[in-house]
């Protein structure tokens, strides 16, 4: 960080009657006659010339031109640490008191700041405060490749994160971040509660590492939101922003993970005491097509031919029947659940609780026998809300709420155990009014709307968000990180850019879900880009159609990419990677990414481009000790290698490989003195993509180099993938139980 002694001291000297604070790393000085703050970390200048701005009943105000300003300060104790609380007082006028506050705490590197209006003499209503509001520019970081980070508000119509080149203005939306490509120190702002408000971070640069303004506002309503009408006010005799977190950090993906865990501090994550979900979902190819039939004969597939090669997490996975379930009749929704619980699967359903997809105004709500659909909707400007083709509805309204006891007795009647709630947005839009009157924002109404759905569920359903905003987060296990992907290069890049920005939300979330993995129609190199994609995002869904019917191809693909011990023990066992390479243009996904279990580091590299790549992966980049030679073993083709402090990772054209680097050996070859050896065939020979290979059972199957080099290692197979190998003449030996067989092949 750049050291701004001479701010300080101007500073200083503006402000004659300053009050001045110090906890751990921040300090705090405040103007006593205009509430005007400064904000230093370890004498970094962070805030400048801080203030607050609002609204109260409409009319715009500013803290620093209020009377009476004063400035105190108490010792502070709670969940978040222990420091203190500065509050920064002010009249609006003789009812109406504001408080903006600063809480600073030992030991860590970010502080928390809200804005409070109280009124003594009745409501008060404002949909617009802002704690954060810098009128004095600053040199944030060192000159180099900085970015601001833009963050949607929802993962709706293929929005994309956008890691905007610095000297701009991005306006982020619930968190946002600068920060340097280059040696990943940043700030990082947002939001970490989430009852009644929609933020937005707006970040004005200039140059290449000139802050202008920054400011943090509860109050967001705009097309990104989704909204056609101005957010809602909250009212009152007290009314308050959001928390927001500032942070400084030596690497900004650190901060955002502390955002994350912030937020969580304010509202613990649904609890949920299984594994990571492995799951089937039959939006990837039957869409519409789906029935008991094709269903059924899916489940039968993976429960013999993918279960069984580890598609399972403790003995159990998902078999999820996605939009266009009531193709199915009630009896055989119910005969699924059978059939899957048989075969050692739980079933899955999908819902839309905030959405009329009729558009009828007259049809009966479900559960109820005389409401209108047109009594539950939203309504914006006197005319129903309408997004993506659907009529929003009132989550507050008794009747959406009896629809949802309707639906839910189903699900639980029929054996449903997992839910894909779907087009979250139309319950979180802006309203003229709700049927609740203490409700005065599309958030609250959101919030009580998917408190009362959680009851629901009675503790027995994994809950998983589809089309969602990224908060709040409380109210189910995981959520789409970015949704309609399938099968090609293009949707797995559009997966991993919202990974490489939003890997964190598994911090807020249970698990972040990569969408429907397809691979009918797609080449083996791109079928593992997905799967990787998916591995590197977080759960695992497969979306092909397994049926009698169903691409043959697909299921072997299936088969072939799940027969992987160590990929699978991978998915089960980690969470979302970080990015490691964030020098990423634009709205693109980084094509390279990590992430630790206990002392074994996971890589995974991506090459999006037309050409063969080679990318040096530094241990220390991963924070891996480089005391000792460590071995790294390439995951999908089953190659290791020794090295001592760094790896050269080759890629193809649209191609990934995954690495698992960890204190190792390879393992020995068992001493082959007293064994026979035996020639065997190999075929084709040569061979450009995969070699059968005439063999009993073995142990281990070892590929050599021309020179002797171990390149590659797999178990007891009959096949062979050596696509990534390079041209030439190879060797190989298979270890049986009295005997070494020997053959060799040429590569293409």
């Amino acid at each position: 960080m750049k050291s701004n002694v001479l701010l300080l001291c101007l500073a200083l000297t503006a402000n004659t009657f300053a009050a001045d604070y110090t906890v751990g790393k921040w300090r705090l000085n405040v103007s006593s006659t205009t509430g005007v703050s400064n904000v230093y970390k370890d004498n970094t200048l962070v805030l400048s010339h801080n203030k607050s701005t609002f609204k109260l009943d409409g009319a715009m105000y500013d803290l620093t031109t209020l009377q009476n300003v004063s400035v105190t300060d108490e010792a502070v104790s709670d969940k978040f640490g222990s420091g203190r609380r500065v509050d920064v007082r002010a009249k609006v006028n003789d009812t109406v008191d504001v408080c903006h506050s600063y809480f600073l705490y030992e030991g860590v590197d970010y502080i928390l700041t809200r804005l409070t209006l109280t009124s003594s003499s009745g409501i008060i209503r404002s949909n617009y405060m802002s704690p954060v509001v810098t009128t004095s520019a600053v040199n944030l970081l060192s000159d180099g490749d900085n970015r601001q980070l833009f963050v949607p508000f929802d993962n709706d119509e293929w929005i994309r994160y956008q890691s905007n080149a610095f000297g701009n203005t991005t306006n982020s939306y619930e968190v946002g971040a600068i920060y340097s490509a280059d040696t990943h120190e940043g700030i990082v702002v947002g939001s970490i509660e989430h009852t009644q408000w929609k933020s937005v971070i707006i970040s004005v640069g200039e140059g290449t590492n000139t802050l202008k303004s920054l400011t943090a506002t509860a109050g967001a309503s705009d097309w990104c939101t989704r909204d056609i009408l101005p957010h809602g006010a909250v009212c009152g005799t007290t009314v308050s922003s959001p928390l927001f977190m500032v942070g400084m950090f030596d690497d900004w993906r650190t901060g955002m993970e502390t955002f994350g865990d912030l937020c969580v501090v304010m509202a613990p994550k649904m609890p949920w005491d299984g594994g990571k979900p492995f799951v089937w979902n039959s939006w990837g190819v039957l869409q519409t097509s789906v029935r008991y039939m094709n269903a059924s004969q899916s489940a039968l597939f993976i429960a013999d031919s993918l279960m069984s090669r580890g598609y399972q997490n403790n003995g159990t996975m998902y078999m999820d029947l996605d939009s266009y379930w009531d193709n199915l009749t009630g009896s055989d929704l119910r005969r699924f659940t059978h059939f899957c619980s048989h075969h050692g699967q739980k079933a899955g359903i999908y819902w839309t609780p905030f959405v009329d997809w009729a558009n009828n105004p007259d049809r009966i709500v479900e559960g109820t026998t005389d409401v209108k659909y047109k009594d539950i909707w939203l309504y914006a400007n006197g005319q129903p809300v309408k997004r993506t083709g659907a009529t929003a509805c009132d989550p507050t309204h008794p009747g959406t709420k009896t629809r949802m006891v309707h639906f839910m007795n189903n699900f639980h009647t029929w054996g449903y155990e997992f839910l894909k709630i779907d087009f979250m947005d139309h319950g979180i839009l802006e309203a003229d009014s709700w049927y609740d009157k203490n409700v005065t924002t599309g958030v609250e109404a959101y919030c009580q709307g998917m408190a009362y759905l959680d009851s629901l569920t009675l503790g027995k359903m994994y809950l998983n968000l589809s089309i969602a905003p990224l908060f709040p987060a409380q109210f189910a296990h995981g959520r789409r990180i970015a949704c309609d992907a399938y099968g090609s290069i293009g949707n797995s890049e559009y997966t991993l850019n919202s990974t490489t920005y939003g890997w964190w939300l598994d911090h807020v979330y249970h698990f972040n879900d990569p969408d429907n993995i397809v691979f009918k129609g797609q080449d083996i190199k791109t079928n593992r880009v997905r799967l990787a994609s998916a591995l590197v995002t977080g759960m695992l869904c497969l979306g092909d159609d397994y049926s009698n019917s169903g691409d043959d191809d697909a299921k072997e693909r299936a088969k072939q990419l799940i027969d992987n011990p160590s990929l699978i023990q991978m998915a089960r066992e980690t969470g979302s990677f970080r990015p490691l390479n964030t020098k990423v243009t634009g709205n693109s996904a980084s094509d390279t990414y990590y992430t630790m279990v206990a002392d074994t580091c996971y890589v995974a590299v991506f090459n999006w481009g037309g050409r063969k790549a080679k990318t040096n992966i530094n241990f220390s980049d991963l924070g891996i000790s480089t005391s000792d030679s460590l071995l790294a073993e390439e995951l999908f083709f089953s190659s290791a290698e020794y090295a001592a402090e760094s790896v050269d990772v080759t890629v193809p054209a649209l191609d990934c490989r995954i690495l698992k680097i960890y204190k190792g050996t390879i393992k020995p070859e068992t001493a082959i003195d007293n064994l026979k050896v035996e020639r065997f065939t190999c075929s084709p020979n040569p061979t450009d993509s995969s070699l059968r290979l005439s063999l009993p059972d073995v142990n281990e199957v070892f590929v050599y180099s021309a020179c002797g080099s171990l390149v590659a290692r797999y178990g007891n197979v009959r096949k062979i993938n050596v696509s990534h190998l390079a041209a030439g003449t190879y060797l190989i030996r298979a270890l049986g139980e009295n005997t070494v067989y020997t053959s060799e092949f040429i590569k293409k």
